[in-house]
């Protein structure tokens, strides 16, 4: 019985261990995907959300020290962030957080190489937009 049980677990390990580039590259185009449909229906819930698993799914990308799979998952994300970066931003501070932890989130974003300065200036006038309504 113990053979097995080890057995399982060194199949299971060489499984994780087995996922490529591409593996996070179509995960993170499955996930550009969706999150250009949640913006589109303007599912301000769903969004959050579903931003929030993105970002979980990019620390274990990151947790894994695996340079190329990091940024194949942000390069398959990274026209789908930009593209949402200002709604998702504007959310963010409708929902009752602070502007500029918002607007930090995107930075830190463009720092890493998830989204372009334009994604950050284009957050900054949504949620200034927004202030003056």
């Amino acid at each position: 019985m113990k053979k097995y049980i080890l057995l399982i677990a060194t199949i299971a390990t060489l499984s994780l261990m087995s996922c490529t580039n591409q593996d996070y590259k179509a995960k993170g185009e499955q996930m550009a995907k969706h999150l250009d449909e949640l913006c589109e229906k303007q599912d301000s819930a769903a969004v959050l959300i579903y931003e929030d698993s993105i970002q979980a799914i990019e620390d274990e990308v990151v947790a894994t020290g695996d340079s190329a799979a990091i940024a194949a998952f942000r390069d398959a994300l990274k026209e789908s962030r930009e593209r949402n970066a200002p709604y998702i931003t504007s959310l963010k501070v409708q929902g009752g957080q602070d502007k500029k932890e918002a607007i930090e989130d995107v930075m830190k974003d463009a720092l890493e190489g998830g989204v372009g300065i334009d994604a950050v200036t284009k957050s900054v006038d949504k949620v200034l937009e927004g202030k003056k309504k």
